[in-house]
């Protein structure tokens, strides 16, 4: 007969097996399962970013035991964990006046790009739509910037699910010599029904281009004609991420789009879609 302690120790064995891999993005959101104790002996092979991936995909899934593990052994993490926390409260009141953000406490691992260390945050206003999100900038100490946003109400975790997908389809793009590119945004779940956003800059809404273009005479297209033609260099960029953007559509049935949600970014001409469907995603670029 065997024992349970042999069983545990090689059902132990057998799942140490298991990479422990905080950059395959279907790993961090559960479709690859772990115990406790194998997670926090992880933890020694890994750097401070690679701790933050781990704990805030154990703290959407409310596991405690690796959560304050990482908690005791990881600053950073620590300071993002209660810095996080104040934003959902700060968003979660939706006051009409500026918020106050130099209560939040710095510096901390920014979950969506956990090599980007928040020195400051700045610029807090609340987006005039539904659940008034809070939208912020933080800079790091090299003085470089990105622009989130904290929300109430979305399921962020279709999002990473959906941003999973796109960054599988972009190595199978390379993998396959295919000339296409889908441009995501980052997104964090931290609850159910709560997350952080982490935009991308200069990108400017397909509207944009066609809003004066209002009677049935005009061309709709000319603006961003003009705009591609800067650089003749622009169209093509724009075609290989627009490419990948339908492509990654079809796989995920995503619908429901207008002007509104496609976005095109300006520095490096490329397609971009936001709230596709499944609410705030990829983008094409130009």
């Amino acid at each position: 007969m065997t024992k349970n302690n042999d069983i545990n120790t090689n059902k132990h064995k057998e799942e140490s097996m298991n990479i422990v891999n905080v950059h395959d993005p279907f790993f961090l959101w559960g479709l690859i399962k772990h115990s406790d104790q194998s997670l926090i002996q992880a933890n020694e092979t890994l750097s401070d970013a690679d701790r933050s991936l781990l704990y805030w995909s154990c703290h959407y899934y409310k596991r405690s035991n690796v959560c304050n593990y990482l908690l005791d052994n990881c600053k950073l993490v620590c300071t993002a964990r209660d810095a996080i926390e104040k934003l959902s409260n700060i968003t979660k009141a939706g006051e009409n006046k500026t918020p106050d953000l130099t209560e939040i406490p710095v510096p901390f691992i920014l979950p969506t790009s956990p090599d980007f260390i928040v020195k400051e945050l700045r610029d807090g206003s609340f987006i005039s739509s539904k659940g008034k999100p809070l939208k912020f900038t933080v800079i790091n100490e090299k003085g470089e910037t990105k622009t989130c946003m904290y929300k109430h109400g979305d399921e962020l975790l279709q999002d990473a699910l959906c941003i999973a997908v796109m960054k599988e389809m972009n190595m199978i793009f390379k993998e396959e010599n295919i000339d296409a590119e889908v441009v995501y945004y980052e997104v964090l779940p931290v609850a159910k029904t709560e997350g952080l956003v982490e935009f991308i800059d200069n990108a400017h809404p397909f509207l944009e281009f066609t809003v004066d273009d209002e009677n049935k005479n005009s061309k709709s297209s000319d603006k961003l004609k003009k705009f591609i033609e800067i650089q003749p260099e622009r169209q093509k960029n724009l075609f290989r991420t627009f490419l990948g953007f339908i492509i990654s559509g079809i796989v995920l049935q995503l619908a429901d789009r207008h002007g509104k949600f496609y976005f095109y970014h300006i520095e490096k001409p490329r397609t971009i879609a936001f709230e596709i469907f499944i609410p705030h995603w990829s983008l094409p670029y130009a």
